[in-house]
């Protein structure tokens, strides 16, 4: 046999698995060569990234979801002609075609349009976690996904709103954890983690005013725990954090919504929601929220009546560019300030025991105040490359406030002393804020930057005077000074009263750039920092032409921040360093010299872990803060220093919070909260230090539980309840004055609705069991309330 030939006999046996192993071979090279790539990126009409939007390529049956950027990619699609469908919660399906061609990548794009109609209705349909809407570029100016950022924040969306029936934005508030309100009524006031902070935000800008604020133009509410200066300043927000509420805006298609709301304690309210495109070729769109609000109260005066209107003008005259223009309009004559402020020097150590006839306003209602305000927003979106975005903004707020007003103490548990009072002050802020938002990589790691440039101008002027001690009211009893207070009788005292009036005015330029990097595809770091100049300008005292507490003053910010996800877009470790400041102006000293304050600063440290897990349907953020205030002003109690004022004293906050958010099955939605906090004063007088004063309850905890039915008889019927718990709340604690407190409270809500495809009816009860409690200082809530809505959609 020659040396060349070979003996295929040896092979005989293995030639079938060799000739089917060379086929799949050269079959599987023949497909890849006959395949191609499908990739692309789905955006909102306002050409932000759409996440966790799902692509689905028709004819394989083939899905993936968008990630954070709003990507998506498909690979190995054979060749041919696909059609390619893009929907998500909230969003209207779009479909599109594409071909794949052999060995190449195809690009496809998707813009998707918000479905409003649809994020309005409690869906009939299908369920989904509807509460748990964390995604927001407000929250850090930039496109940030919940679980890559080190900040904790809470978003109540508008579907929460309307599952609660919600009339008042101080119930909003109540959604939130760890928030408790702090002045009762039309005040805009609440505590945050231990800090008063007032809601002077709106679309991230200013918004500062003084009449309450309506709920019918809320798209949802952001609320940002801690110190947030670094982002949002220090004029318009506290050491606990802040409250920004953000609007409705336009949509592509006709439609709309009227509501009625008719309840007890003289409860009447209409709303009416209308959009329509105006020239679709143009990119020109409208939406107007309108409403007006009468509503009394369970005592003996206390009424608001309020006007609303805000129309909404959005411009798109091509991809690159979106302007948004619109305005809120408020006209509002309220008596809403029937408030007890207790002092110290009680026997008693809390209102129940008081023996106060809580039907009593101590008022009139001839006595009330005017608070019109006009807001402009305005906004220019431009896309300046795949990397790089500009965002122009522009709000201005004027607000005024005229009329008569009392504020009313309890003076040593047996009599009310009323201290009325004139004024008339008018409000203007101006923000102007100039941001470029960047995404790009540097030595293969992703960074996303804001680079920001901000102006807050606000002026103040005032004419007012307060007769402090009018006349004193027994608790309890007849008492016939009782409606001896009356437009006519407190004219004629403060006609010997002198009147003072002011103007004030304070300007700030600042500067603040902050960075997110992924060092690798699990770990985060932020680090971001802001520099404040504050130009305050002082008060006039027009009586007299002097002015008083002029100065300048600059603060740097700093934030940090670290996440690990340790199962991307699940699980979330994190940790914060977050700074504060608060601006103290110059003070006169008793020995005549002027004494120069620096800014008093917050330094947060918090850790916690958040949690997005079974496909969205279990939202859930546990954290641990520990905030230190230093250098606050208090007065010097060194003997024979009586009147001036030292600056080495300090607060401490501490606490913990966790939030829950689920959808368990379909039609169950729930929403729960729990908050720990501890805040007492450092260094600044013995007789109250490691004390608690008037910071809102320790412990807070809000419920929420939602069932919708489905595909049956009881087919769109809704049923909802839950409430609140608020611990034990101390006005004040004193070493040698005792203690006053607001007693811990449960108050329940429930509601029944039922909707169908063009109407919804809701029954609600608020204060379920006719829970006997109180808000902040001593104000008595509001007893139980039956309400009941109707809503036409078109």
């Amino acid at each position: 046999m020659s040396s060349q030939h070979i003996n295929t006999s040896f092979f005989s046996p293995f030639l079938p698995k060799i000739s089917a192993v060379a086929f799949l071979l050269f079959a599987g090279t023949s497909a890849h060569a006959q395949s191609g790539i499908l990739k692309g990126s789905v955006m909102t009409a306002d050409h932000k990234p759409a996440i966790s939007i799902r692509v689905v390529v028709k004819e394989t049956g083939k899905t993936a979801a968008t990630d954070e950027n709003g990507s998506y990619k498909f690979g190995r699609l054979a060749v041919g002609m696909y059609h390619v469908e893009a929907k998500g919660v909230g969003f209207e399906s779009k479909t599109q075609e594409v071909q794949i061609e052999a060995g190449q990548v195809a690009p496809l794009d998707f813009e998707l349009k918000e479905d409003n109609k649809t994020l309005q209705e409690v869906t009939v349909s299908a369920g989904y976690n509807k509460f748990a809407r964390k995604q927001t570029d407000g929250i850090a100016k930039m496109p940030l996904h919940n679980m890559e950022n080190p900040q904790v924040y809470n978003v109540v969306p508008k579907e929460l709103l309307q599952d609660q029936v919600i009339v008042s934005y101080n119930d909003v508030l109540k959604n939130v954890t760890g928030v408790s309100q702090s002045l009762v009524n039309g005040s805009n006031s609440f505590n945050l983690r231990g800090f008063f902070t007032t809601s002077y935000l709106r679309n991230g800008l200013q918004d500062a005013k003084q009449n309450s604020i309506e709920v019918a133009n809320i798209e949802r509410i952001e609320v940002l725990k801690g110190p947030s200066a670094t982002l949002f300043g220090s004029s318009l927000t506290s050491f606990g954090g802040l409250l920004n509420r953000v609007t409705k805006q336009p949509y592509e298609t006709f439609g709309g919504e009227v509501l009625y709301t008719a309840g007890g304690y003289g409860l009447s309210r209409v709303t009416l929601d209308v959009n329509t495109p105006l020239s679709k070729e143009k990119g020109l769109y409208m939406r107007t929220n309108a409403a007006y609000d009468n509503e009394g109260s369970f005592q003996d005066a206390g009424f608001t009546k309020r006007f609303f209107i805000s129309p909404s003008l959005l411009y798109k005259p091509n991809d690159r560019v979106t302007v948004l223009l619109d305005a809120e309009i408020y006209s509002q004559k309220s008596n809403d300030f029937n408030r007890l402020f207790p002092q110290l020097s009680f026997t008693k150590t809390n209102p129940r025991d008081l023996g106060i006839d809580w039907t009593k306003s101590y008022s009139s209602n001839d006595l009330y105040e005017t608070k019109p305000s006009v807001s402009v927003y305005g906004k220019v979106d431009y896309k300046l490359s795949d990397n790089w975005h500009s965002q122009t903004s522009f709000s201005q707020t004027n607000s005024s406030a005229e009329g008569y007003y009392s504020w009313n103490s309890i003076l040593g548990d047996t009599v009310v002393s009323r201290n009325p009072g004139y004024e008339h002050s008018i409000y203007r802020y101006t923000e102007l804020q100039q941001n470029f938002n960047g995404d790009f990589k540097v030595a293969g790691m992703r960074n996303r930057v804001v680079l920001g440039l901000d102006y807050l101008a606000n002026t103040t002027t005032s004419t007012s005077a307060t007769i402090y001690g009018f006349d004193e009211v027994s608790i309890q009893g007849h008492d016939p000074r009782y409606n001896e207070l009356t437009p006519t009788s407190l004219a004629a005292a403060l006609s010997d009263v002198p009147y003072s009036n002011s103007a004030a005015t304070q300007n700030t330029y600042s500067a603040y750039v902050s960075d997110v990097l992924n060092i690798t595809d699990n770990i985060t770091a932020m680090a971001s920092v802001r520099v404040d100049h504050f130009v305050n300008r002082g008060t006039h005292n027009i009586n007299n032409d002097t002015t008083t507490g002029q100065y300048k003053q600059t603060a740097l910010s700093p934030k940090f921040g670290l996440v690990y996800q340790i199962l991307p877009r699940k699980i979330s470790l994190f940790g914060n360093y977050m700074n504060g400041f608060s601006n103290n102006a110059p003070s006169a000293q008793p020995d005549g010299t002027l004494t120069t304050f620096k800014p008093s600063q917050a330094n947060q440290w918090e850790a916690g872990v958040k949690f997005d897990l079974f496909n969205g349907r279990l939202s859930s953020t546990l954290s641990y803060y520990h905030i230190k205030v230093s250098d606050v002003i208090h007065a010097d109690l060194t003997p024979g220093h009586s009147g001036y004022q030292v600056q080495d004293g300090g607060q401490l906050s501490k606490g913990f919070e966790a939030e829950v958010i689920a959808n368990p099955f379909k039609g169950f939605n729930l929403i729960a909260g729990y908050a720990y906090n501890d805040i007492y004063a450092i260094n600044t007088n013995p007789d109250r230090d490691g004390l608690h004063q008037w910071t809102g309850p320790a412990q807070m905890a809000n419920l929420w539980l939602s069932y919708h039915f489905f595909n049956n008889a009881l087919k769109g019927v809704g049923i909802g309840i839950g409430g609140n718990y608020n611990g034990k709340a101390y006005i004040g604690q004193s070493v040698s004055q005792g203690e006053f407190y607001i007693p811990e409270y449960t108050v329940l809500n429930a509601v029944l609705s039922y909707q169908h495809s063009f109407y919804r009816v809701a029954l609600k009860l608020d204060n379920l069991t006719n829970e006997v409690y109180w808000g902040s200082y001593v104000s008595q809530m509001m007893p139980r309330r039956f309400s009941a809505t109707v809503a036409v959609k078109f």
